[in-house]
């Protein structure tokens, strides 16, 4: 196809290199701009972006660049937020409802005896695997409902309802909501509206942990729970597990992490005897926990909480670390269960000391391949939400104090109250859920920006093709126009070329033909005979004139001076004749048809005016300029600016057509010299 479009323009060009330059230039023309369609529509390899679709948008596209700001705005300020464990922080899952086919009766209570003033409630979904696959929101509804009771009443209200939890997008993701300050003694969590258990047309409901706060203090420890039904007695489900600090979130934490994964035991050095860990107050305290939180050195290959002891207890002292010591908790002879990831809160009546020791009793072994160790990252001694133990000196038994991890980690004793666990710094419960839930807030708005940043990307691509299809099909639709236009202009070419050649016909063969049969009629006589002969000639050497200027091609035409001469040597038979020129430069198809006829005409205009005996005729180019002189010695022209002949008038004519200029110097019996100056143009087409 683009071959049929480009040669009919191109094979009506003038001159060969005319030919090949737009050829070369239609062709890239058409090609470039559908290697353009062909590479807008090709994707690249890191974000499935076409060239198009990343430069467009960003020129052009207001909406474009005000989602590339927020997102930038987004980045920002989720970089400094809370993240959510990359693993499964292992602990128990929490609570759990009946299979019932309705909503609302899967609902579960918190109470308090003495009335409470709120100002946050915070979910953890829970997340487990099941026969099914992972789930990560295992009996989140979609809309979630929370009433109250007020001192004093038991009619309960509406504190608030979260109309879409986004369990498209959430995956384990807590919920946070932030509350007016408000006076209650219950709060019941109704689900509105619960997934089916796959297969089944049953609902369930269930969540991790629960937490009410009042500034910074967690209520619910404190509160009483009970539900309609609860799943207490399958392994890891309970309706008290709602409060007990264990979730799949793991500690509460912020990026980045410390140096230290925590504290190592040294075995060695504590064979046959506890191994121990002593923290200095730095004065005497009141306290009433103390909590524990596993390290993850190796346990992702060993499993959360791997290094936890099973068995301690602790001891205070008021004086010297080597003086008496009095244990004031003990997990006796139970095996503590493992919290995996999540800080493990121990409580027990207030106690006043400035010493405080962990002793471990029971080491855990995972299996028989695996050396037993004590991994823990912190340990915080409390009272109240006040950690007296933060960045207190620590006292082991160990003979190492630090030990190498990897090239960049390490495990000190030291770190055990430096305030990070191992994976980040730990913050306060409910900055974590509040930054957790803020979080999930911001990737709800970035996943919805993303999406119409996706559809703008989409559109602008389809603009560009649209564009590039529009280009491509004005081009053809030019070449197709250029073509019917010059092959109209072609037409009206042909019919010029017949009137011209009809013109010439009549005016140098018609008229010499004509003459002819007038004197073939007449009585024959020498001079008669003569005339028939010359005309003949004449006739004869015109219609050659016609065919060379007119018909035949470029490459079968002489030189424009061995033209001139081949006339010269045909008219000025009966004269002395010179011709000097050896100039023959590429000169247009209609200047060279007005030369040579002007040349005819002046030769013609010798041979019967002028009775001359010799003549000259030189050519000569310079500057592109081409000049003809003809010198006769013949009777000349009395005053050739002023002669109105018409042999005159019919060479200025022809002058005038090959836009030069004619000087005629001549005399009474002196001759004549006919000199024509014209500017060279480039060829015309055949």
């Amino acid at each position: 196809l683009l071959e049929n479009l480009i040669n009919p323009v191109v094979m009506s060009l003038p001159s060969w290199q005319g030919k090949r330059l737009m050829r070369g230039a239609i062709r890239n023309l058409v090609i470039g701009l559908g290697l353009m369609a062909l590479v807008g529509t090709v994707r690249g390899e890191d974000d499935g972006l076409s060239w198009d679709a990343r430069v467009l948008p960003v020129r052009f596209s207001t909406r474009y660049k005000e989602i590339e700001s927020r997102l930038r705005q987004l980045d920002d300020e989720m970089r400094n937020l809370p993240m959510m464990a990359d693993i499964d922080a292992l602990g128990t899952h929490g609570f759990h409802s009946n299979f019932t086919p309705s909503n609302e009766d899967h609902w579960f209570e918190i109470s308090w005896d003495e009335p409470q003033t709120i100002d946050g409630i915070g979910m953890i979904p829970t997340r487990l695997t099941t026969e099914s696959g992972k789930r990560s929101n295992y009996g989140l509804p979609s809309r979630l409902r929370i009433e109250a009771t007020r001192t004093g009443g038991s009619d309960r209200f509406v504190l608030t309802e979260t109309a879409d939890t986004r369990l498209d997008l959430r995956h384990g993701d807590p919920i946070f909501l932030d509350l007016m300050a408000t006076g209650i003694t219950s709060l019941r969590f109704i689900p509105l509206d619960l997934p089916t258990f796959p297969g089944k047309d049953v609902r369930f409901f269930s969540l991790a942990e629960v937490m009410v706060f009042r500034g910074q203090d967690n209520l619910a420890r404190s509160g009483h729970l009970k539900a309609n039904f609860s799943v207490d007695g399958e392994l890891g489900w309970n309706i008290n597990y709602l409060i007990d600090e264990q979730s799949p979130l793991g500690p509460p934490e912020v990026p980045p992490a410390g140096k230290s994964l925590g504290w190592h035991g040294d075995r060695q050095s504590t064979i046959g005897k506890s191994s121990w860990v002593v923290i200095d107050l730095g004065k005497l305290c009141d306290f009433d926990a103390i909590r524990l939180l596993a390290a993850q050195g190796d346990g992702p290959l060993k499993g959360p909480g791997f290094g936890f002891p099973m068995r301690f207890h602790f001891e205070v002292s008021s004086e010297e670390p080597d003086s008496e010591w009095r244990t004031i908790w003990s997990s006796g002879e139970e095996d503590v269960p493992n919290p995996g990831y999540n800080q493990a809160t121990i409580h027990f009546p207030a106690t006043r000391a400035r010493y405080v020791k962990l002793v471990i009793d029971k080491i855990h072994v995972p299996d028989l391949f695996t050396t037993p160790r004590i991994l823990l990252s912190e340990i915080e001694v409390l009272n109240g939400l006040q950690n007296l133990a933060l960045r207190r000196p620590v006292l082991t038994p160990d003979e190492r104090d630090v030990i190498p991890h990897d090239a960049t980690r390490i495990w000190s004793s030291a770190s055990l109250t430096d305030g990070y666990s191992s994976t980040g710094r730990l913050i306060a419960e409910r900055d974590w859920m509040r930054g957790l839930s803020r979080r999930f807030d911001l990737h709800c708005e970035q996943t919805k920006l993303l999406a119409e940043q996706s559809a703008l990307l989409v559109r602008w691509h389809q603009v560009f093709l649209a564009i590039i299809f529009a280009l491509l099909a004005l081009a053809v639709l030019g070449l197709l126009v250029w073509q019917v236009r010059l092959r109209q202009g072609n037409k009206r070419a042909v019919r010029a070329l017949r009137l011209r050649i009809s013109s010439d016909l009549h005016d140098e063969v018609g008229s010499n033909l004509a003459t002819i049969a007038l004197l073939s009629e007449l009585s024959p006589s020498p001079g008669h005979l003569d005339d028939i002969n010359r005309l003949s000639r004449e006739t004869t050497q015109s219609l050659h004139e016609i065919v060379d200027i007119t018909l035949a091609p470029k490459r079968a035409r002489k030189p424009i001076a061995d033209r001139l001469r081949d006339i010269a040597s045909l008219m000025l038979r009966e004269h002395h004749w010179t011709f000097d020129g050896h100039a023959s430069p590429e000169i247009d198809l209609e200047q060279r048809r007005n030369l040579v006829f002007y040349f005819k005409e002046s030769l013609h205009n010798i041979m019967r005016h002028a009775e001359a005996r010799n003549v000259t005729i030189t050519l000569e180019e310079a500057d592109r300029k081409l000049r003809l002189t003809i010198t006769d010695d013949g009777k000349g022209i009395r005053n050739p600016s002023t002669d109105v002949s018409g042999n005159l008038h019919t060479l200025r004519q022809r002058a005038d057509s090959l836009h030069g200029e004619l000087v005629v110097d001549s005399s009474p019996e002196r001759g004549t010299r006919l000199t024509l100056s014209f500017p060279l143009r480039s060829q015309s087409r055949p």
